[in-house]
């Protein structure tokens, strides 16, 4: 707007003026968060916040960034077969996983997880555990985003070393030293089954020694793992390079083809024997803590009623005592006999003495 005098005012209110900044402001961390991704195409993750959250809490960290050529096939092979199957054909998001979650949900068996690895290393290197529903997008948005700029083998390699496995242990260089004292290229097949099995609750569960649980659930993966390796479900990762088909287990014939890939089996509850008694177990989210805590609290049942309490009525009094047993009061001397009289155990005034007899 402009007066006669040829001076103007600005249309744009203070409202407006801060909207535009702020939107110019989120525009650009988009830009430099997308740039940011690419530049992990080729050079290795710093560290992540799930770290930098660790190291605030007092953990001591171990990471050593070790390439793909120096990591087990065994390990590749372990994860894809514990964590993501369909690994190779998906773009970054399983569609089918998110429906097979869905339709367990509303059958009401347990909720199980559908997030690919691709969508971990995402949530791992851009995000933070927890957040819920706005987190969950973000990563899916990036997990499509980095599947499409790095492929899945620069994908498969960024996964390996930002992933936890407890004790402020990250990626399978650390890991492996640290649990079997070998480095991550000697993992032999059990070694790998047992650090893909405790990735979902690396802090929960433990490798060295394993509980039953993580035990039966490496052996397993081992049988996952030869459906992996035998059906080419890792070729994405290892392309000209895939190593050879796993022979199938001791005492076990060749199974014919097409596998079936074996179902996982169910976490038992509780597991007090897959927790170290040296290491706490750490939380990713305290809210979640608390309200897992709270949870428990309101599904146990309550006690089912029957019929309305009856309402409260004083106790009758107790009958009078009958004269001819009254006798005189008796001062209670050092060694006489003991008083036997009923005592006034409900707190009730004194019935009233009888006249005493005559002389």
């Amino acid at each position: 707007m402009t007066y006669a005098n040829g001076q103007g005012t600005d249309s744009k209110g203070p409202v407006r003026k801060w909207l535009g900044r702020l939107v110019k402001l989120l525009a650009g961390l988009f830009v430099a968060f997308h740039l940011y991704a690419l530049l992990l195409k080729f050079v290795p993750v710093p560290g992540t916040i799930l770290m930098a959250q660790r190291a605030i809490g007092g953990e001591n960290l171990r990471r050593d960034i070790t390439p793909l050529e120096d990591i087990s096939p065994y390990l590749v092979s372990a994860v894809i077969a514990a964590e993501d199957t369909r690994f190779c054909e998906h773009h970054g998001v399983d569609p089918e996983a998110i429906e097979k979650a869905i339709d367990e949900y509303q059958r009401g068996r347990k909720a199980r997880g559908a997030s690919t690895i691709t969508q971990q290393t995402a949530k791992n290197i851009f995000f933070w555990n927890g957040g819920g529903a706005p987190r969950k997008a973000g990563d899916m948005w990036m997990a499509t985003f980095i599947d499409y700029t790095w492929g899945k083998r620069r994908v498969m390699e960024t996964y390996l070393n930002v992933a936890e496995w407890g004790d402020g242990i990250f990626g399978a260089e650390a890991a492996a030293q640290a649990r079997f004292g070998k480095p991550a290229s000697k993992l032999t097949e059990r070694e790998a089954a047992l650090l893909a099995a405790v990735l979902p609750s690396p802090n929960k569960w433990r490798v060295n020694p394993p509980g039953p649980y993580v035990s039966k659930r490496a052996g397993t993966l081992q049988a996952r793992m030869r459906v992996v390796r035998n059906q080419g479900l890792d070729a994405c990762v290892f392309g000209e390079k895939r190593p050879a088909p796993l022979p199938p287990a001791k005492g076990q014939p060749t199974p014919p083809p097409p596998e079936v890939m074996p179902d996982l089996p169910q976490e038992p509850q509780p597991l007090p024997e897959e927790v170290g008694p040296e290491t706490p177990v750490t939380s990713d989210d305290p809210l979640n803590d608390v309200l897992d805590a709270a949870d428990q609290s309101f599904s146990q049942p309550a006690p089912d009623v029957t019929e309305e309490p009856e309402p409260f009525s004083e106790p009758d009094l107790a009958p009078a005592p009958q004269e001819e047993t009254l006798t005189e009061p008796v001062t209670p001397q050092e060694s006489g006999p003991t008083d036997l009289r009923p005592r006034n155990d409900l707190g009730l005034d004194p019935e009233p003495q009888p006249d005493s007899p005559p002389q």
